[in-house]
């Protein structure tokens, strides 16, 4: 019992995980079509379409709309306003509670599009009791079956251990607040830990579920199982080392030059030929910040 209570409350976190949000909507959307395809729970073969287009075209329709709900849903929660993070983890149930959710709206809108499309004349009320209902729990049973296969596979689980040491660390992110010092970075997710000198760090840059973090001296940057939201909290207390782009964070003090304008700018380091661009929400603070610096 307490293994199966621990599941349902295992903390995640799926900030920033687009392609998570975008292999899960395209994967059920898939299914539900194969699923439309094979057995034809919305009677498509007994009605006629409103419109001459092929019964197989409209059934692609049930499938496109779920992946859209399923998307658009994910991205407006955790993407647009950030509801889980590292302070509010998602758990398991609320994620199980989320695709109730996710399929109801999904089924409202699939009736509504299936209205739309079809001719189904007067339906008995006892038909979407006794038939429509059951027959939205049998398309769900796979739904949630796939869903939580890609939970095993696609998020970033936080064990007991590890919330621990995060809460740690973001108490007393460093053990050091010297610029020389090392400091030590450790991942949430997988049992690893790097070592950075801050001063060095050039930006630091989020590439799908890793962070890669250039600094001066280094042949190739430093990879780790985070999100960048992570990093930013542990390297909170170097105020040099500041957001410039949602995947990005610059140390201005290894800021070579910069061109561009008040709209975009792109910034140049000594040791790196890329050049990181600038949002136009960011450019008048960096803009701020490389005037204090060049001073």
């Amino acid at each position: 019992m307490t293994k199966i209570t621990n599941y349902f409350l295992r903390k995640h976190q799926l900030v920033d995980n687009q392609t998570y949000y975008l292999k899960l909507s395209m994967i059920i959307g898939i299914v539900l079509t194969i699923f439309v395809f094979i057995f034809d729970p919305y009677d498509n073969y007994l009605a006629i379409p409103k419109f001459e287009i092929p019964i197989q075209i409209i059934q692609l329709g049930y499938g496109i709309n779920t992946a859209f709900v399923i998307y658009t849903l994910y991205w407006i929660l955790f993407q647009k306003l950030g509801f889980a993070n590292e302070n509010r983890p998602w758990k398991t149930y609320q994620h199980w509670l989320f695709l109730v959710a996710i399929l109801s709206i999904a089924g409202f809108l699939g009736t509504i599009y299936h209205r739309f499309m079809m001719d189904v004349g007067e339906v008995d009320p006892n038909y979407y009791v006794f038939v429509t209902i059951p027959r939205s729990i049998i398309i769900a049973i796979p739904l949630f079956i796939i869903t939580i296969l890609l939970d095993q596979i696609y998020t970033n689980k936080a064990t007991p251990k590890t919330i621990e040491t995060s809460l740690n660390l973001t108490a007393n992110p460093l053990k050091t607040t010297s610029l020389n010092n090392k400091i030590i970075l450790k991942s949430p997710v997988v049992n690893q830990c790097i070592e950075v000198t801050p001063a060095a760090i050039e930006y630091i840059k989020a590439s799908g579920n890793y962070v890669e973090i250039f600094a001066t001296g280094d042949k190739k940057p430093q990879l780790l199982r985070a999100s960048l939201r992570y990093i930013s909290e542990r390297i909170q207390p170097y105020h040099f080392i500041i957001k410039c782009h949602r995947q990005y964070f610059v140390n201005v003090q290894k800021i070579k030059s910069h061109k561009g304008n008040s709209q975009r700018i792109l910034l140049s380091f000594e040791t790196t030929k890329e050049q990181i661009p600038v949002s136009k929400r960011h450019t008048k603070e960096v803009l701020s910040y490389l005037k204090q610096v060049e001073k």
